[in-house]
């Protein structure tokens, strides 16, 4: 299961259940910070240079 949500602030979060999945765009640098655990799965904030529709794509 995969989730995007933009805040208002226009910070773009991405929500999955798949840990491995987290840590390779974490390892990738589109997530700005290590995702963490919560109860819908693992949740970070995409990287500035980077915006999700539906794969990460480089900022112009």
């Amino acid at each position: 299961m995969l989730y995007i949500v933009v805040q208002d602030n226009g910070e773009t979060y991405v929500i999955s259940t798949d840990k491995r999945q987290m840590a390779r765009w974490y390892a990738l640098d589109y997530l700005r910070d290590k995702p963490k655990p919560t109860e819908k799965g693992y949740k970070a904030v995409v990287s500035d240079g980077f915006y999700f529709s539906p794969a990460f794509r480089k900022k112009k």
